[in-house]
């Protein structure tokens, strides 16, 4: 639970994500103007020099009090967003907004995959 341990992790999913660096910056519209969301994005496939596609969700609270928030995530419909500290998967993203709630100055970042080609986003709401 340090300070250097935090930052440790944070310098280590920045290393894994180049796209936090490199990729493109789009502002979602949130239901409160409290959270600021945003994507950060590298398309073009394997092709590109930062090894494929990559997208990171970025929801932030700048109130010190606890905030909820409904963002519009259907272009990403059926993806499994995975949040990037721990590694825990959220529920699969749907055509409903994705509800979430954020403790005070909290965040978090999510890793988009892409949807199982199979199964892109059946059954979900």
């Amino acid at each position: 639970g340090s300070l250097l341990h935090w930052t440790r992790t944070m310098i280590e999913i920045r290393q894994r994500h180049p796209v936090f660096g490199v990729g493109s910056y789009v502002e979602l519209s949130a239901s409160n103007p409290s959270v600021l969301a945003f994507t950060r994005e590298i398309n073009g496939g394997d092709g590109n020099q930062w090894g494929g596609m990559d997208t990171v969700l970025c929801v932030n609270n700048l109130s010190r009090f606890p905030q909820p928030v409904e963002l519009d995530l259907r272009r990403f419909r059926g993806s499994t967003p995975i949040e990037c500290m721990g590694g825990v998967q959220f529920p699969a993203i749907g055509e409903l907004p994705y509800l979430l709630t954020l403790p005070g100055h909290g965040f978090y970042w999510f890793l988009l995959p892409p949807p199982p080609e199979d199964d892109p986003g059946e059954g979900v709401m």
